[in-house]
């Protein structure tokens, strides 16, 4: 594994929940809870298979499983609140995090590229103080498509002034190596907060 080259590129883009810091189980659970409020229950694994898809498009995908849903709209904002709540909980993957601030103090940029909303992103990255080593935030509030699209971390090289050439992308959910892939960008594979795989792309 080619990690020795993550010191060769000029931006980086994390993904945020499941990469950076352990927030997959909360979101999970409260997306059961807000089910639960609306009278039916769901099965964690599917939330966590859909990670790095949008909340709006896991609402969609519920919905168009025929439970009820109601509201899209409302129905995650409901699942915000809740998750909200456990901030305090979340855990930051130091490794990753750490990693992220040694290569920011030599003079690469970082990027947030993540499918959660922006109210969810601010409020941990605030809490977390992870706010001041962040140079570039794309939530998918700022983009129409969301992964396996490209365009969250397309958008997020681009408010770098960078190519997908000259960055790399950090994510734990195929969606989101999907998506790096599509993109044109190397991607390492993030893991409960280890590196465990490097796609490089070909570009011959």
């Amino acid at each position: 594994m080619k990690f020795s080259k993550l010191d060769t590129y000029k931006g980086l883009i994390f993904d945020l929940d499941g990469t950076l810091i352990d927030s997959m189980p909360y979101h999970a659970q409260s997306w059961k809870q807000v089910a639960n409020e609306h009278g039916f229950d769901i099965d964690i694994a599917d939330v966590i298979r859909m990670g790095g898809a949008s909340s709006y498009d896991i609402a969609r995908f519920y919905k168009n499983q025929g439970f009820p849903v109601g509201d899209i709209e409302a129905y995650v904002d409901r699942k915000i609140e809740i998750y909200l709540q456990n901030i305090p909980k979340i855990k930051v993957y130091e490794y990753v995090f750490n990693f992220l601030k040694e290569r920011r103090n030599n003079n690469v940029k970082i990027a947030i590229g993540t499918g959660s909303r922006t109210v969810n992103v601010n409020c941990l990255l605030e809490a977390k103080n992870m706010i001041d080593s962040i140079d570039v935030i794309v939530t998918s509030d700022d983009v129409t498509a969301h992964k396996p699209n490209p365009a969250t971390f397309l958008l997020a090289a681009e408010k770098m002034n960078l190519s997908p050439q000259e960055c790399c992308v950090f994510e734990d959910g195929g969606l989101g190596i999907q998506a790096a892939v599509n993109g044109g960008f190397d991607c390492v594979e993030v893991r409960e907060g280890s590196f465990i795989n490097f796609y490089e792309i070909d570009r011959d």
